[in-house]
């Protein structure tokens, strides 16, 4: 409910006043990441040209992949510079807009307000300030990864069954192997980490949780001290700060478990990946049913299949952590809300540019504004 909660508030930076910037730069960001898919398979075709040229030992073949390199090394260098531009671009507009929404919100209802708010909802600076930030640049980011994720494996996936063809076992001709063959190494390493790293979800929610927490204490101890320098209220806040510290490494050594179990994982599918296609196509490779350029084709293939259908679990710590970024935003703009509607229940006045108000009497009249100061 929270997620839905934030992606609507989130998403309202594509109405409005912000809208003609905002599309421009989503549209700039998706078609940035077709240009580099395009730019990957031409990298992936230039590979067979030149493994092509070095088995054949042919001279001015490899001079001419050289060249072919330079220039596409150009492109991907351009690419990736108008990429890195319109995501953070992006993520900084978004970020402004949906920051500068709960302050203007947070801070029109007057002291007493945001005081009622503080209290029903701890850290609502921090949720402003680093959570939005999270949230926006994680759900830019895990965005961008899903698009890659559709346009890369369709992409190569195609690649790999032309190259890879068909392959003989036990006297049946399995079409396109390699691409079975990757989608069920994708499956079991992608299973795995989701069995290692389940738990690892909630233990970033809760550290998350514990970070503004204490950031809340030491706030809170700032603000006291600065009130009452009396010995027994720095002794009360020093044992509330410690306390904080205590369950914020609690909750760090929970994250740091989780992350050693998925790093096991992870160690391992870095080394087998790319060595499993060319194991796969070396007997076609020996049988002379495939080239040299056939084979390194296939593997750089296979590869951009496996790394993107491999995304969601590579990624289930930023899953994590901007669920609970988002979440937090979310619990916020419910609280202020809330806020809203009570201050409507009790007729409660906006504050005016002297800093008075006028507060609710009886239910449906409003006592006079009074001069008090």
């Amino acid at each position: 409910m929270l997620v839905r909660r934030f992606i609507l508030l989130a998403f309202g930076f594509w109405r409005g006043h912000s809208r003609g910037a905002a599309w421009l730069l989503s549209l700039g960001f998706l078609g940035c990441l077709v240009v580099n898919v395009f730019v990957a398979l031409a990298v992936n075709r230039w590979s067979k040209g030149f493994f092509d040229a070095l088995q054949a030992r042919e001279s001015a073949g490899i001079i001419q992949s050289i060249f072919q390199l330079a220039i596409l090394g150009a492109v991907t260098a351009v690419a990736a510079i108008a990429t890195l531009q319109c995501r953070m671009r992006l993520q900084v507009g978004w970020r402004l807009w949906l920051t500068s929404n709960l302050v203007e919100r947070w801070l029109q209802k007057g002291p007493s307000q945001e005081r009622a708010i503080s209290h029903s909802i701890d850290n609502p600076d921090a949720r402003i300030a680093e959570d939005c930030r999270l949230a926006i640049e994680l759900f830019v980011d895990l965005a961008g990864g899903i698009v890659n994720i559709f346009l890369v494996s369709t992409s190569f996936i195609v690649v790999l069954w032309q190259v890879g063809g068909s392959f003989k076992i036990f006297g049946l001709t399995v079409p396109g192997f390699l691409v079975i063959a990757v989608v069920l190494y994708t499956s079991l390493t992608s299973l795995s980490m989701w069995i290692l790293g389940r738990p690892l979800v909630a233990s970033v929610e809760h550290k998350a949780a514990a970070e503004g927490n204490f950031r809340y204490a030491l706030t809170t101890v700032r603000d006291e001290l600065e009130m009452d320098d009396a010995l027994e209220g720095d002794r009360g806040n020093r044992t509330n700060f410690r306390g904080h510290l205590w369950r914020l490494g609690r909750k760090w050594a929970d994250v740091i478990e989780g992350q050693t179990r998925i790093m096991f994982l992870t160690s391992a599918n870095n080394l087998l990946a790319p060595a499993v296609p060319l194991l796969l196509g070396a007997p076609k490779y020996l049988a002379g049913d495939m080239t040299l350029g056939d084979l390194m084709q296939a593997a750089a293939a296979f590869l951009q299949v496996q790394l993107s259908l491999n995304w969601l679990a590579d990624n289930a710590l930023s899953l994590a952590n901007w669920s609970a970024s988002a979440r937090r935003v979310a619990a916020l703009d419910f609280a202020m809300e809330n806020r809203e509607i009570d201050a409507r229940e009790e007729n409660v006045v906006p504050f005016h540019k002297d800093g008075v108000a006028a507060m609710a009497g009886d239910r449906g009249a409003v006592r006079p504004e009074s001069t008090a100061s």
